[in-house]
């Protein structure tokens, strides 16, 4: 049961985001992650299993996030039949994310070649910039039959 000062994780996810049904690996074991249903954008409640030891929320979750969204709104919006894998990952960190921030990680794709796929993620709490994040990612090809 829970205490009724507390919220159920379902009620502290913003309207028009649908829980990510990740898959069996790594992201499952980082909490829920939550993909718009139109915009290029997955979210996450930031919990206390986040946080390092300054009670900010962990510089290694906050670049799992970015990758994630890189991948999971690249296969949904570019219509691949999986996702793309990163090649190159670059991240700046500007500022904090705390427990019970509602963390939206932006996505903005500047080219999708035959090849190589270039975009970047900007991660803001609100309105406040705390993450800016550069990927290039390898277009996922037919498997080889030979």
């Amino acid at each position: 049961m829970v205490a009724p000062d507390v919220e159920p994780a379902e009620a502290q996810v913003t309207a028009g985001y649908d829980l990510l049904d990740a898959p069996p690996g790594f992201v499952r074991h980082c909490g829920a992650f939550y993909l718009h249903e139109r915009l290029p954008v997955l979210a996450t409640r930031v919990t206390a299993a986040h946080l390092n030891s300054l009670r900010m929320a962990h510089g290694g979750f906050l670049a799992t996030l970015a990758d994630s969204a890189f991948g999971v709104v690249l296969k949904r919006d570019l219509g691949l039949p999986v996702s793309p894998v990163t090649v190159n990952l670059g991240i700046d960190y500007l500022g904090p994310v705390r427990e019970g921030d509602w963390a939206e990680a932006h996505v903005e794709v500047h080219k999708a070649g035959s090849r190589l796929i270039n975009a970047v993620c900007l991660l803001k709490v609100g309105d406040r910039l705390a993450l800016c994040s550069h990927g290039v990612f390898m277009q996922p090809t037919a498997p080889d039959r030979g």
